[in-house]
């Protein structure tokens, strides 16, 4: 008889945020915060995305998710 094994999951649910304090941007993880200038906040931002597209491809997901905006030329107006 084949048993399964349920064990609990390491990862638990963490509550996130981030948000503009003046000219700062701070992130909430749990109970720790980290501010720091928007443009460290940018670089930040993009070294995420970076590190999340790699992880993507090596998880063998090679889904494609557009995003565009229209300008729409022609429109009668009202």
């Amino acid at each position: 008889m084949l048993q399964i094994l349920k064990r609990p999951s390491v990862v638990k649910p963490t509550q996130f945020a981030v948000v503009v304090e003046g000219e700062r941007v701070a992130i909430h993880i749990g109970n720790s915060k980290i501010t720091m200038s928007y443009e460290d906040a940018l670089t930040f931002s993009q070294w995420v995305r970076v590190r999340a597209k790699e992880a993507k491809r090596k998880a063998g997901d090679q889904s494609r998710h557009w995003h565009c905006l229209a300008v729409m030329g022609g429109a009668p107006e009202k």
